[in-house]
């Protein structure tokens, strides 16, 4: 079985930091190719499985810019199931449920988590989606896939240089538009970790369609969602550091992880490149 899993990575660094270089090796013991796609820099490949192929691409489109480079370049005939991940999330435990979960939803589109979030730039009626961090297509679909990503004008992404309209651009016509467009040539969706089951189960009450991975962090982390969004991190203010201490990140960490060195690690690269 050939599984290729394509991880996009922006950094500045010349070697992946801590928390990516775990998400990736353990992302190694679910697929039998892994393509690091980053933009171009002095990079050393140093602490990675032989596995790892590297991909250096002007940045352009954010991570569905990367992601539509290599896929491009991809011998689709050959696959079996491709998955996209990136770096925008803390790995704080371990793959494992994720696989189970998202494998048993017997759906051939599937992720890490849905959304019904919809945002006030939304073109769409229906903005149901998977969250783009974490995607697998499988086999039966990936014709599909490629049709999708052969009709997006891709130079609207690349000729486009206000970040803020960049980003609403992905979010729209990428992150909910294949979702969109799969739902529309009736193929189930996907979610290891469903919405609606969550708002179900969960303690703490959320808007339904709030984003729970920002809003609910450790009712995810709670029932096994393995991530931690790194924007939950880089957001938290001080006020909620001085008033709230059990809601600070490194407790969120420290609590969660699936041992104690990782989650020392983990917190120390953090704060080493705030």
């Amino acid at each position: 079985m050939k599984s290729v899993c394509i991880f996009v990575h922006f950094g500045h660094n010349q070697q992946l930091p801590y928390p990516e270089v775990t998400y990736v090796r353990e992302l190694d013991r679910y697929f039998s190719e892994i393509i690091l796609v980053t933009n171009q820099r002095k990079f050393d490949m140093a602490n990675l499985p032989a596995t790892v192929s590297l991909k250096m691409v002007e940045n352009e489109g954010y991570d569905f810019g990367m992601f539509f480079k290599v896929a491009r370049e991809l011998d689709w005939e050959s696959l079996d199931r491709l998955a996209l991940a990136n770096d925008s999330n803390l790995m704080i435990q371990s793959l494992a449920k994720l696989f189970e979960r998202g494998e048993k939803s017997g759906t051939p589109f599937w992720g890490a988590i849905d959304s019904h979030e919809k945002p006030l730039f939304s073109t769409h009626a229906d903005n149901y989606h998977l969250q783009s961090h974490f995607l697998v297509w499988e086999k039966p679909v990936l014709p599909l896939l490629k049709r999708y990503l052969a009709q997006v004008p891709i130079q609207d992404f690349f000729g486009e240089k206000n970040a803020k309209n960049i980003r609403r651009k992905v979010i729209n016509d990428w992150e909910i538009g294949v979702s969109q467009y799969f739902l529309k040539n009736k193929i189930k969706l996907g979610a290891a970790f469903g919405s609606e089951e969550l708002y179900a189960t969960s303690s703490k009450k959320i808007e339904p369609k709030a984003n729970s991975t920002i809003k609910n962090p450790e009712g995810l982390l709670q029932v096994g969602y393995p991530f931690l969004k790194k924007r939950v991190v880089t957001k938290q203010g001080f006020l909620t550091r001085i008033f709230f201490p059990k809601k600070k990140w490194e407790s969120l960490v420290r609590a969660y992880s699936f041992d104690a060195e990782h989650a020392k690690q983990i917190i120390l690269s953090i704060k080493k490149n705030k």
